[in-house]
């Protein structure tokens, strides 16, 4: 009404560590340090437990020239805040240098390099290194130490090497390995827990993991991957909840432990931090990498934003066209323009699996017949291990040929495990063996026969045993007998017709009920392949058997071969 005051409606602006952080960072842009330092003294008194804050504040103070202040602060983020930021001992060493105190910093930077051998600042360290050895003296001591913890380096590139290719059984028993000589080795048990997850053994995975945080509670990789393993394992909600809450607020100064942050942030549905933590990454890491920006428009998507989404899918094709990664889901995003239904984005930077397959041989209704892209793929491999051991008889049967088809040492080790697993049927387990001995595995191998551990001894070619199915064996052994008397000569001929039959018809291998029936057909279309043919009546009754039977199993037959 005329006359009666008005109610203001000022809204007040509380500046938070975040906006001080985003102010400090545009002064050292502009080289302005003193208002630099300003910015960032702020961000720490709005968030004293932030290490990250602490760490920029101390970068400002090195770049002022005061290497002492700068000290004092990072040595207080390791005692107080932050004993796990490794690059800590790197940035005092840097300072120390500066300062004419050369033992100090080839101290501090040898102790950075065992504790994070392959970070970020792991090059230079190198490099600073070998000047402060060359140039000041000393360091056969450290240089030996550096020797060893790059030889270690080199196993754990193998072993991450072998986790991408999705061989987590071979990567599973370097990482052991590495434990065993190097206990304290946290990178090598959060790489074995990734690996244990893969293989369907989180119990496991998620004891690791925990092992990691007892000696490391700030243990970001750790932290990830113990959110991932509990969402997956169904158990601790309450705990769940309460890492999801430290996650989300977490700002990592490395931009390894940043991206794995984002990419788990995102993988668990944690969407807007996710993309908030991606775009920190491209404005202050300087990396053009385009699963960065692709990563971004996962995160848009997934919130809705398809607009924003297609910005950065277009950033991503400017810098890789040739992998038709953008085009591909800039023509999803087209076609889900007027759609009300979500479209969701992994953020895995590679195409949808049913994409890469088109061009090679995949997985299909019809079994595994040719090795092709999915076998270089770790979630097919991953979901291969889960069915083999978990899934149903049918199911079993198609990981069993997959796994048959991959033939590498990775799949000989998981079949070897299969054979020695207590809960599979003996069918199974013998199944287990064919694949093994279609696979040339010979020599003994660990199996468990009614429920007791057993060896069986995996024949050689001279052998001439098809397999250690009873009743497919059973087949070609009547055959073999009644060859033996008229046509010795055919024997090898009808071991190999039958073998290419069983191995074709793998995964629908007919129920046979009459052995004698099989064999009589195995006999004839011998004889008809070798020029030898005789009539079906005449086959049929020396197997005691009818014609009409066998003509139906000789065309099961022949129309595998």
């Amino acid at each position: 009404m005329e006359g009666q005051e008005k109610e203001s409606k000022v809204v007040q602006f509380l500046p938070d560590a975040a906006f001080y952080f985003e102010r400090g960072v545009r002064y050292l842009n502009r080289h302005d340090l003193s208002r630099a330092l300003k910015s960032f003294q702020r961000a720490v008194e709005c968030e004293p437990s932030n290490a990250v804050n602490h760490c920029n504040l101390a970068g400002v103070y090195s770049e002022l020239g005061d290497f002492e202040e700068s000290n004092k602060i990072l040595q207080s983020v390791l005692a107080e805040i932050a004993p796990d930021m490794a690059e800590c001992y790197f940035y005092m060493a840097n300072n120390y240098a500066n300062l004419g105190e050369y033992e100090l910093a080839e101290e501090h930077v040898v102790k950075y390099l065992e504790i994070d051998p392959t970070g970020e600042f792991a090059p230079d360290a190198d490099e600073m290194l070998d000047v402060l050895i060359h140039e000041f003296g000393g360091g056969d001591i450290l240089r030996e130490s550096r020797k060893r913890q790059i030889e270690s380096g080199k196993d754990r590139d193998v072993a991450r090497t072998m986790l991408e290719e999705g061989k987590f059984y071979e990567a599973s028993i370097l990482l052991e390995q590495e434990i065993e000589k190097q206990p304290e080795a946290n990178a090598a048990r959060n790489n074995l827990a990734l690996a244990k997850y893969y293989l369907g053994q989180i119990d496991e995975a998620v004891q690791l993991t925990r092992e990691v945080l007892d000696r490391e509670p700030s243990n970001i990789h750790a932290l990830c991957n113990l959110a991932v393993f509990l969402r997956h394992h169904g158990k601790g909600n309450e705990e769940y909840r309460q890492l999801m809450e430290l996650l989300c607020k977490l700002s990592p100064l490395q931009f390894d432990q940043g991206y794995k942050l984002a990419t788990t942030l995102g993988i668990l549905g944690e969407h807007k931090a996710a993309y908030s933590l991606f775009l920190q990454l491209i404005e202050f890491g300087d990396r053009h990498d385009p699963s960065l920006y692709f990563a971004l428009a996962a995160a848009s998507a997934n919130l809705g934003r398809l607009k924003q989404a297609k910005q950065w899918l277009l950033e991503v094709e400017a810098l890789d066209v040739e992998s038709g990664i953008a085009t591909y889901y800039l023509r999803e995003i087209e076609q889900h323009k007027n759609d009300k239904e979500r479209l969701f984005l992994s953020y895995t930077y590679q195409l949808p699996f049913h994409v890469r397959s088109l061009s090679s041989a995949a997985p299909s209704g019809a079994g595994f017949t040719k090795a092709g892209a999915w076998m270089r793929d770790p979630s097919v491999r991953s979901s291969l291990y889960f069915a083999l051991f978990k899934g149903f008889p049918g199911t079993k049967r198609e990981a069993l040929q997959a796994f048959g088809v991959l033939g590498d040492n990775e799949s000989i080790h998981i079949l070897k495990e299969f054979v020695r697993d207590p809960s599979q049927t003996q069918e199974m387990m013998w199944n287990g063996l064919f694949v093994l001995q279609s696979l040339h595995v010979t020599g003994p191998i660990d199996v468990v026969l009614g429920g007791e551990p057993q060896t069986v001894q995996l024949p050689t070619k001279d052998h001439r045993l098809l397999s250690f199915n009873v009743l497919l064996e059973g087949v070609f052994r009547d055959v073999s007998d009644s060859l033996a008397m008229h046509d010795p000569e055919l024997v090898d001929m009808a071991f190999d017709i039958w073998l290419r039959y069983v191995t074709n018809a793998w995964l629908d291998l007919p129920h046979i009920v009459k052995r004698s029936v099989w064999a009589a057909a195995l006999e004839y279309v011998t004889r008809r392949s070798s020029g030898r043919t005789e009539p079906q009546a005449v086959v049929a009754k020396r197997y005691n058997v009818s014609a009409s039977a066998l003509s139906k199993a000789a065309h099961a037959i022949t129309v595998m071969l």
